[in-house]
């Protein structure tokens, strides 16, 4: 009896998991839309399995962000970024993490720099695959990248900011089925920036991490088949607040015209 409770409680777990590898895999094909809604009553007929399982494996894809659930509905792929999607996400990056770099009130943390290397060689040396795991897994280290350069600023404001602005899988899933595209050099931009931290020009590493934000948000835009520059997204020309590196004028002095007596 023992035996057979054991069995009947793995069972639908391993279903499950076989219908979410499945679904992934059809993902990963693009064998379904952007946007399509997914029927479960079909879907199970052409797995071969019950509904049940077919639910908990939409269920699980829906809290890794790989599908969306909406209510009185069902099941749907997310739409695919639009170009204002991408502008909106590149311009919150850029002001976010370009600015935090501007404003290093104190010494670059050279263990923090250190943390970064290390998290930058594993983007740079794991092979990520096509499937989600290894996409959501160069996603988090991505992530994680940016997260210790952003700490350089010691602002716990600024990281909650951060952490939202990764919130954002509809971005990471182009890669499903290909590949992470450019992934040596993602890294190469990292290194350049960790680089330019290390010799202390903050100006010049922000900078760097600008056209690297740019410039990989319109690689992956490239993928989406959408079709835009991001080139104009670039710091105005009066920044509203002075960087903190900036060389101050030299104070004037006034001198008092004596009178003829």
């Amino acid at each position: 009896m023992t035996g057979a409770r054991r069995t009947t409680g793995i069972r639908p777990r391993s279903l499950a998991t076989q219908v979410q590898e499945e679904v992934q895999r059809r993902l990963a094909a693009g064998a379904l839309a952007p946007g399509s809604a997914i029927n479960i009553a079909e879907l199970s007929r052409e797995i071969g399995v019950s509904p049940t399982p077919v639910r908990e494996a939409l269920a699980r894809l829906a809290a890794e962000g790989q599908l969306v659930f909406v209510h009185n509905i069902g099941y749907r792929l997310p739409d695919a970024p639009t170009p204002q999607q991408y502008l909106d996400w590149a311009v919150a990056r850029v002001v976010v993490e370009t600015n935090a770099l501007l404003y290093i009130l104190g010494p670059v943390d050279p263990g923090t720099l250190d943390e970064a290397e290390a998290i930058n060689a594993q983007i740079r040396d794991t092979d990520f695959g096509t499937g989600a795991a290894g996409i959501r897994r160069f996603s988090e280290l991505n992530w994680r990248f940016h997260a210790r350069l952003l700490a350089l600023a010691r602002n716990p404001l600024l990281d909650e900011v951060h952490a939202r602005l990764y919130a954002a899988p509809q971005f990471s899933r182009i890669f499903l089925g290909r590949g992470i595209r450019h992934q040596a050099k993602v890294a190469a931009e990292h290194q350049r920036v960790v680089a330019m931290l290390r010799h202390g020009d903050l100006d010049a590493a922000a900078e760097a991490l600008r056209l690297h934000i740019v410039d990989s948000l319109q690689r992956d835009a490239r993928l989406s088949h959408v079709s835009l520059s991001l080139q104009r997204v670039k710091p105005p020309t009066s920044p509203p607040l002075p960087s903190p590196h900036a060389r101050k004028p030299p104070a004037r002095t006034t001198t008092t015209r004596r009178r003829p007596s």
